[in-house]
């Protein structure tokens, strides 16, 4: 399996992982912020942690060896079945059941067609010709170069975004109130600047597969975030007359950008990535 292949694979696992850990955070927030007896902690989300840690192990060590691909194989097949069985579980089987319709979360069948699409690579990568190292690979340069710019725009918008929502969640002289934004988007925020700062960093010089996979992840879980609470905006305001305050959609416009930076800013990152010699 030639080298490049293998290391976007395993930085998309690592993605994959990242997606995962953020949902385990996210409900071991929601549980110790909720009433008591008003969350449940069901067994499906330990299975993020297990599930993040492993993708996330694993797909660091597919980077840097070809031995760990028929374990990457087993595992993001195991992913992809669970993911599907909680498409189907928590959601087809529930909205079967409701006399009108509510907005589909569509992250769930998103992670499954992505698992499909790295078992595919990883499948049928062997049968791909591993082309020579020394061939001269300087055009990259300018995709290492855009890359490290979108992310310089992605940090801009983060350290904005965390210190909008931060003002707001602090605040007693602000009258509109956030919906759906809390904390947790405030302190993600922060996180993925230091990623894209980071990033613009190491690009200069070269490309960190492991970096870049993280940040892959971010970009999924923002624009997938962003997907959500676009559907549920429009449920609510049709179904229960529920407004949002401007303040709140400017977060979730920055939150867009966020994302789209972070996934622009990937895809550049994988294709200026060299093959080694």
């Amino acid at each position: 399996m030639p080298e490049k292949l293998r290391g976007i694979c395993g930085s998309l696992l690592i993605a994959l992982g990242v997606t995962q850990l953020y949902s385990f955070v996210s409900a071991m927030v929601g549980y110790f912020s909720a009433e008591k007896d008003s969350f449940t902690f069901v067994w499906n989300y330990w299975m993020l942690l297990i599930f993040g840690l492993a993708l996330f192990i694993v797909g660091f060590g597919l980077i840097k060896r070809e031995k760990l691909r028929l374990v990457s194989i087993i595992l993001i097949s195991c992913f992809a079945l669970f993911q599907a069985f909680s498409v189907y579980y928590y959601q087809l089987r529930i909205f079967a059941k409701l006399e009108y319709a509510q907005p589909f979360e569509w992250s769930g069948t998103l992670l499954v067609i992505s698992s499909i699409l790295v078992l595919i690579a990883l499948l049928i990568g062997p049968k791909f010709s591993l082309k020579e190292g020394s061939e001269d690979q300087s055009w990259k340069n300018k995709w290492r170069y855009a890359a490290g710019f979108f992310a310089i725009i992605g940090a801009v918008t983060a350290i904005f975004a965390a210190v909008t929502i931060f003002k707001q969640l602090h605040s007693d002289s602000i009258k509109e109130g956030y919906l759906f934004t809390t904390s947790l988007d405030a302190y993600f925020a922060c996180f993925v600047a230091v990623i894209f700062l980071t990033v613009p960093v190491l690009a200069w010089r070269k490309v960190s597969l492991l970096l870049i996979g993280i940040l892959m992840g971010a970009a999924f879980i923002l624009l997938t975030n962003y997907l959500s609470v676009t559907n549920w905006i429009d449920f609510a305001k049709e179904n229960l007359s529920i407004t949002f305050g401007s303040n709140e959609r400017q977060v979730f416009g920055m939150q867009f950008l966020m994302g789209a930076s972070a996934f622009l800013s990937s895809i550049f990152a994988y294709i200026a990535k060299k093959s080694s010699k």
